[in-house]
């Protein structure tokens, strides 16, 4: 027995609201991170295709730096607001490429928020979607990469999605919503590896290490800041 994959992917655009940026400091930019990895390095020529590591390396590391720092901290300015406008008859749609989850829709149109609800009660409320009128949105249900509507839209409203974004942008070299403190963090990962690839494992380890401790101090300063919320008090004997 063999499976058939459907292999059609959803193709809809969403647009950014409300963007969150912070003072663009010194490391604004990709190319001003990839710089400061290379003066690390001690190079009298900056990074390139021909050098060792190459400019592309270092720019795969610090994005990598990026997803795993973003992914470790959860940032609350992680979340991101996007907007689009939806399609009569239409109750398919694609989630944004960076969707990671804790999901949230409004209705702007009608001022008016969209429950979710699991896989199987979508299927029990709307068996056949495509077999309902079309109408004002009742519920929303997530599955997969997408997001389902019933019943399909009778107009095309807009439609404000609220979620946590990985650290792998609709940009890839957007660093923007990182503080600054954090863009030196991921410098500092980016050089570690750039030492490695040169076999210098003694300034790769003291990078490394640099990163890590950061990393660490981070998580703790994010675990008292959630514990201070909750009154210094344990919700259940599993915090205590």
């Amino acid at each position: 027995m063999s499976l058939t994959v459907a292999s059609a992917a959803l193709d809809f655009a969403w647009t950014e609201f409300g963007a969150v940026e912070y003072t663009a400091g010194t490391l604004n930019t990709l190319s001003a991170c990839i710089d400061h990895v290379g003066g690390k390095l001690n190079r009298n020529t900056p990074l390139s295709a021909s050098t060792v590591p190459t400019d592309t390396q270092v720019s795969e590391w610090l994005i990598r730096a990026k997803e795993e720092l973003q992914e470790a901290r959860q940032f609350t300015w992680g979340k991101r607001y996007v907007t689009a406008t939806l399609t009569v008859g239409t109750y398919r749609y694609a989630l944004p490429p960076d969707f990671s989850g804790d999901a949230s829709f409004r209705d702007m149109t009608d001022d008016r928020k969209i429950g979710l609800v699991s896989p199987h009660q979508f299927d029990v409320l709307f068996p056949d979607v495509t077999e309902s009128d079309n109408g004002t949105i009742l519920v929303g249900c997530i599955r997969g990469r997408e997001v389902w509507f019933g019943p399909s839209p009778d107009s095309a409203n807009v439609i404000e999605l609220h979620y946590q974004r990985s650290g792998e942008d609709i940009t890839a070299t957007d660093f923007s919503w990182l503080p600054e403190l954090s863009r030196f963090m991921i410098c500092d990962f980016a050089i570690a590896e750039a030492f490695e690839a040169l076999h210098q494992w003694g300034e790769a380890d003291r990078f490394r290490m640099k990163w890590e401790i950061s990393l660490k101090k981070t998580s703790i300063a994010d675990g008292r800041k959630k514990w201070s919320e909750m009154g210094f008090r344990a919700r259940s004997v599993f915090q205590a």
